[in-house]
């Protein structure tokens, strides 16, 4: 079952925001601008784990991470995972 995920980059400067959105848009990835920075949303939790990994290697960030409940299908719990990346 996938999960949905969304990565919220916040307090990174422009420079940073422009890699950060040529690396998404490598994956199959949703990008939005908001007024707070950047918002990523993926159809599975692993591409975005790859993401940030990905991205750890060139900028250092403070990650957070938490779920909310997206409902159920068929039986199971859907879980929304959310990643804050919030620029050092």
């Amino acid at each position: 079952m996938n999960h949905p995920c969304i990565i919220q980059v916040r307090d990174v400067k422009p420079e940073k925001i422009k890699i950060v959105k040529t690396m998404a848009l490598k994956t199959n990835a949703k990008i939005e601008s908001s007024r707070y920075g950047l918002d990523i949303y993926f159809e599975d939790v692993n591409e975005a784990r790859k993401l940030i990994s990905k991205l750890r290697k060139t900028m250092k960030f403070r990650i957070k991470m938490s779920t909310k409940y997206a409902g159920l299908r068929g039986s199971r719990v859907r879980v929304l995972f959310v990643y804050s990346l919030r620029g050092c």
